[in-house]
Protein backbone atom coordinates (compact mmCIF):
# COMPACT_ATOMS: atom_id res chain seq x y z
CA UNK A 1 0.00 0.00 0.00
CA UNK A 2 2.81 1.98 0.89
CA UNK A 3 4.02 2.25 -2.75
CA UNK A 4 0.34 2.53 -4.03
CA UNK A 5 0.52 6.05 -1.84
CA UNK A 6 3.72 6.72 -3.24
CA UNK A 7 2.55 6.51 -6.94
CA UNK A 8 -0.75 8.71 -5.93
CA UNK A 9 0.91 11.23 -3.85
CA UNK A 10 3.63 11.45 -7.45
CA UNK A 11 1.04 12.18 -9.32
CA UNK A 12 -0.92 14.61 -7.36
CA UNK A 13 2.80 16.87 -6.99
CA UNK A 14 2.87 16.45 -10.69
CA UNK A 15 -0.42 17.21 -11.56
CA UNK A 16 -0.84 20.20 -8.96
CA UNK A 17 2.52 21.65 -10.54
CA UNK A 18 1.32 21.41 -14.10
CA UNK A 19 -1.76 23.34 -13.12
CA UNK A 20 0.03 26.13 -11.47
CA UNK A 21 2.36 26.35 -14.63
CA UNK A 22 -0.40 26.02 -17.04
CA UNK A 23 -2.41 29.10 -14.91
CA UNK A 24 0.65 30.92 -14.71
CA UNK A 25 0.98 30.66 -18.51
CA UNK A 26 -2.78 31.59 -18.71
CA UNK A 27 -2.08 34.93 -17.00
CA UNK A 28 1.06 35.87 -18.32
CA UNK A 29 -0.26 35.24 -22.55
CA UNK A 30 -3.65 36.94 -21.92
CA UNK A 31 -1.50 39.80 -20.36
CA UNK A 32 0.19 39.73 -23.39
CA UNK A 33 -2.44 39.72 -25.53
CA UNK A 34 -4.24 42.76 -23.87
CA UNK A 35 -0.89 44.66 -24.00
CA UNK A 36 -0.50 43.91 -27.50
CA UNK A 37 -4.13 44.42 -28.49
CA UNK A 38 -3.62 48.31 -26.70
CA UNK A 39 0.10 49.59 -28.46
CA UNK A 40 0.47 46.93 -31.24
CA UNK A 41 -1.03 44.16 -33.65
CA UNK A 42 -2.86 41.67 -31.54
CA UNK A 43 -1.87 38.58 -31.35
CA UNK A 44 -3.47 35.12 -32.93
CA UNK A 45 -2.87 32.77 -31.56
CA UNK A 46 -3.21 33.70 -27.66
CA UNK A 47 -7.45 32.81 -27.29
CA UNK A 48 -6.09 29.39 -28.71
CA UNK A 49 -3.45 28.61 -26.49
CA UNK A 50 -4.84 30.21 -23.30
CA UNK A 51 -8.12 27.45 -24.32
CA UNK A 52 -6.28 24.58 -24.50
CA UNK A 53 -4.26 25.52 -20.90
CA UNK A 54 -7.66 25.74 -19.47
CA UNK A 55 -9.08 22.41 -20.80
CA UNK A 56 -5.72 20.60 -20.13
CA UNK A 57 -5.61 22.28 -16.36
CA UNK A 58 -9.38 21.29 -15.78
CA UNK A 59 -8.70 17.56 -16.03
CA UNK A 60 -5.48 17.44 -14.48
CA UNK A 61 -7.45 19.41 -11.48
CA UNK A 62 -10.14 16.84 -11.59
CA UNK A 63 -7.52 13.97 -10.36
CA UNK A 64 -6.62 16.63 -7.74
CA UNK A 65 -10.09 16.99 -6.86
CA UNK A 66 -10.72 13.75 -6.92
CA UNK A 67 -8.03 12.43 -5.05
CA UNK A 68 -8.51 14.98 -2.06
CA UNK A 69 -11.99 13.55 -1.83
CA UNK A 70 -13.18 17.23 -2.78
CA UNK A 71 -15.80 15.94 -5.12
CA UNK A 72 -19.50 16.11 -4.72
CA UNK A 73 -20.99 14.17 -1.63
CA UNK A 74 -24.36 13.48 -0.20
CA UNK A 75 -22.85 12.91 3.58
CA UNK A 76 -26.34 12.76 5.42
CA UNK A 77 -27.55 9.81 3.25
CA UNK A 78 -24.04 8.13 4.31
CA UNK A 79 -24.47 9.26 7.82
CA UNK A 80 -27.87 7.47 8.13
CA UNK A 81 -25.99 4.05 7.86
CA UNK A 82 -23.86 1.72 10.90
CA UNK A 83 -20.51 2.33 10.44
CA UNK A 84 -19.78 -0.76 8.57
CA UNK A 85 -22.41 0.15 6.12
CA UNK A 86 -20.95 3.18 5.28
CA UNK A 87 -17.58 1.71 4.44
CA UNK A 88 -19.24 -0.72 1.90
CA UNK A 89 -20.67 2.57 1.09
CA UNK A 90 -17.56 4.63 0.88
CA UNK A 91 -16.30 1.48 -1.22
CA UNK A 92 -19.20 1.23 -3.60
CA UNK A 93 -18.76 4.74 -4.67
CA UNK A 94 -14.97 4.59 -5.55
CA UNK A 95 -15.79 1.16 -7.28
CA UNK A 96 -18.32 2.93 -9.77
CA UNK A 97 -16.45 6.14 -10.06
CA UNK A 98 -13.65 3.92 -11.59
CA UNK A 99 -16.09 1.80 -13.28
CA UNK A 100 -17.51 5.21 -14.73
CA UNK A 101 -13.53 6.05 -16.11
CA UNK A 102 -12.87 3.35 -17.49
CA UNK A 103 -15.78 3.67 -19.47
CA UNK A 104 -14.85 7.48 -20.49
CA UNK A 105 -11.22 6.39 -20.95
CA UNK A 106 -12.12 3.75 -23.55
CA UNK A 107 -13.98 6.50 -25.27
CA UNK A 108 -11.71 9.40 -24.90
CA UNK A 109 -8.86 7.30 -26.44
CA UNK A 110 -11.22 6.38 -29.15
CA UNK A 111 -11.78 9.48 -29.89
CA UNK A 112 -8.43 11.08 -29.43
CA UNK A 113 -7.46 8.54 -32.50
CA UNK A 114 -9.95 9.63 -34.50
CA UNK A 115 -8.48 13.26 -34.65
CA UNK A 116 -6.63 14.17 -38.18
CA UNK A 117 -7.18 17.95 -37.91
CA UNK A 118 -4.51 20.59 -36.89
CA UNK A 119 -5.82 23.37 -34.29
CA UNK A 120 -7.17 26.59 -36.06
CA UNK A 121 -4.14 29.18 -35.39
CA UNK A 122 -1.55 26.79 -34.05
CA UNK A 123 0.44 23.83 -36.38
CA UNK A 124 -1.02 21.39 -33.15
CA UNK A 125 -2.79 18.58 -33.90
CA UNK A 126 -6.15 18.35 -31.72
CA UNK A 127 -5.49 14.77 -30.84
CA UNK A 128 -2.78 16.39 -28.46
CA UNK A 129 -5.49 18.64 -27.09
CA UNK A 130 -7.73 16.26 -26.25
CA UNK A 131 -5.24 13.47 -24.85
CA UNK A 132 -5.89 15.60 -21.51
CA UNK A 133 -8.61 13.59 -21.38
CA UNK A 134 -7.31 9.44 -21.14
CA UNK A 135 -4.48 11.00 -19.02
CA UNK A 136 -7.23 12.52 -16.50
CA UNK A 137 -9.52 9.79 -16.17
CA UNK A 138 -6.60 7.17 -16.13
CA UNK A 139 -5.34 9.25 -13.15
CA UNK A 140 -8.63 9.28 -11.54
CA UNK A 141 -8.65 5.63 -12.08
CA UNK A 142 -5.51 5.08 -10.22
CA UNK A 143 -7.09 6.90 -7.61
CA UNK A 144 -10.27 5.41 -7.40
CA UNK A 145 -8.50 2.00 -6.86
CA UNK A 146 -6.28 3.18 -4.12
CA UNK A 147 -9.23 5.15 -2.42
CA UNK A 148 -10.84 1.90 -2.64
CA UNK A 149 -8.45 -0.32 -1.27
CA UNK A 150 -7.77 2.25 1.61
CA UNK A 151 -11.58 1.95 2.33
CA UNK A 152 -11.10 -2.06 2.57
CA UNK A 153 -8.24 -2.16 4.44
CA UNK A 154 -9.08 0.81 7.28
CA UNK A 155 -9.43 -0.41 10.94
CA UNK A 156 -12.18 0.59 12.21
CA UNK A 157 -12.30 3.27 14.65
CA UNK A 158 -14.37 2.84 17.60
CA UNK A 159 -16.19 6.01 18.53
Amino acid sequence: MKVLHKIADVLDAVCGFLIVLMVGAMVIITTAQIVCRIWFTALSWTEEVTRFLLIWATFLGATCVYRRGGNIAITAVQGLFPKGAQKVLKVLVHVVCFCLFAVLLYYGVTYCNKQVRTAAALPIKMKYIYMCLPIGLGICMYHAFVMALDELTAKEVKG
